[in-house]
């Protein structure tokens, strides 16, 4: 093959990478921005996410030991799991309880909001002696 037609898709594909990358930060400030300063954004972009994830992380380990605690005064105490889906900043959290402890969803709602979320779909059954919440939100940064 010819170097310049070699060359030309060297840069055809970085083109497409660039373009997949930069679709996945929020819209520029500026009307046009060069390349190298849509990079450092996505440096910065990224590196937000991590350390927003990091706490989500730290306050999930916060509320599971304190469930550990409560546990001891209970008879069953609340199962909650919380995992990350699709994305980085979308998460599904899924809540288990005895059917005895009656679920206010406003407050749990009001409280996945209050930490920076936004509640997608909400999914509720009751059967077997228990309570089964499936919470799918995603994170605003």
């Amino acid at each position: 093959m010819n170097r310049n037609l070699i060359e030309k898709e060297r840069r055809s594909n970085m083109r497409h990478l660039f373009s997949r990358l930069f679709s996945l930060l929020p819209p520029p400030t500026t009307r046009r921005s060069a390349i190298p300063d849509r990079l450092e954004q996505a440096t910065v972009y990224i590196n937000q996410i991590r350390t927003r994830l990091e706490g989500l992380n730290q306050r999930r380990l916060q509320l599971e030991e304190g469930n550990r605690r409560t546990s001891r005064r209970t008879m069953m105490s609340p199962v909650i799991n919380i995992s990350e889906y699709s994305h980085v900043s979308g998460m599904e959290i899924n809540l288990i309880t005895e059917s005895e402890l009656n679920l206010s969803l406003s407050e749990i709602i009001r409280i996945i909001q209050d930490e920076g979320a936004e509640v997608l779909t909400l999914t509720y059954s009751n059967g077997s002696n228990r309570n089964i919440l499936t919470i799918q939100c995603e994170v605003n940064l």
